[in-house]
């Protein structure tokens, strides 16, 4: 399961448009995506969803960390626990899923996930955040009672190091946290992957311009990219992690004001379509708004990928304009088929 730098690891929310964004892929290869559960739905949804899109012997990463409830020191975990729910329908799916940790999960979480590392055998993905970097010996500390904790050696642990929203960011900042952030990783060579993650995307769309295409630049990319290929690349080049198409907050519950919208990856931006509330101006702005992208420099062709297949139907009027969700899973899938495609060719 050990990847190099040139791999990509998609951090996305368990909801249901991503799961067939990850299904249409023309290649499973180069990626392990990450997936989130989220509170509202159940905690075995993600193996769930995943065995009717995704490879069962092509790993991936699950995190429960919505569903961690802080005061919970019940040790050891009981098999209703969240985290032993959804990895018994990992085993129930025959499928390779590694769960993912933090230093601060509660002693209930980590009591669960040693359960699972030690039954399923498939090692542990540890999710380090801004907060695990401000004290650089206390996150030594941390790291180095890891193995011990998990009864794992350090080569069969993934370190995802996500400095979470960047929007407000140079690319070069996002490349400075980065390196500053690796080199406090001790044994730094010795974990069996290493990858750093960011999201550039949005918060809100509120303060686009409704009707037009809104650039947006993808420094979580670029940030990257300067990294890897820069004058002072660090000793153990990591792999890519983004948010996709999406800010790393969840999104708020309740029924929202659904827009007619699209998110597109370019080279190194988004395009975003902000359009009109879809209940009072109707589902059918989505036909415009693909005629208008087809006709742009940005679009890639209906081959690229199957989100793009869509775009070109949905352009020339064919079925339906789709809704909300069928918009994300059009714009997941082409991002990841962008950047699958942007890493492969890097040097």
């Amino acid at each position: 399961m050990a990847f190099n730098y040139k791999h990509y690891v998609p951090i996305l929310k368990g909801k249901r448009a991503e799961f067939p964004a990850l299904g249409s892929l023309h290649s499973k290869n180069g990626i392990t995506p990450l997936l989130e559960v989220v509170p509202s739905a159940d905690a075995n949804t993600v193996p769930r969803r995943m065995a009717n899109q995704w490879p069962s012997d092509v790993a991936y990463f699950i995190d429960l960390l919505f569903l961690d409830d802080p005061d919970d020191d019940v040790v050891p975990a009981t098999g209703q626990h969240p985290v032993r729910v959804c990895f018994a329908e990992v085993e129930e799916q025959d499928q390779v899923a590694v769960p993912v940790t933090g230093l601060s999960r509660s002693p209930g979480y980590q009591s669960a996930v040693q359960q699972v590392v030690s039954q399923q055998g498939n090692g542990l993905v540890l999710r380090l955040t801004p907060d695990d970097f401000e004290d650089a010996d206390e996150l030594e500390a941390g790291l180095e009672g890891v193995p011990g904790l998990f009864e794992l050696e350090i080569g069969e642990i993934d370190l995802l190091l996500d400095i979470g929203s960047v929007s407000n960011s140079s690319a070069g900042t996002v490349a400075q946290i980065h390196r500053a952030n690796i080199d406090l990783i001790p044994g730094l060579n010795e974990w069996r992957t290493l990858t750093v993650g960011a999201s550039a995307f949005p918060l809100s769309l509120a303060p686009l311009v409704r009707d037009q295409w809104n650039p947006s630049s993808r420094q979580d990319w670029r940030g990257w990219r300067q990294l890897i290929i820069g004058a002072k690349p660090p000793t153990r080049l990591p792999a890519y992690s983004d948010y996709a198409i999406a800010h790393p907050a969840l999104p708020p519950e309740g029924r929202a004001t659904i827009l007619a919208q699209l998110r597109y990856a370019a080279a190194d931006s988004w395009i975003i379509w902000k359009g009109r509330n879809v209940f009072t101006e109707g589902f059918d702005q989505f036909y415009a708004i693909c005629q208008d992208l087809t006709g742009r420099p940005e679009y890639r062709g209906a081959a690229f990928s199957w989100g793009d297949a869509e775009i070109a139907q949905k352009a020339a009027n064919v079925g339906s304009p789709g809704n909300a969700e069928t918009w994300r899973k059009i714009g997941t899938n082409h991002h990841i088929e962008t950047v699958l495609e942007q890493i492969a060719n890097l040097p």
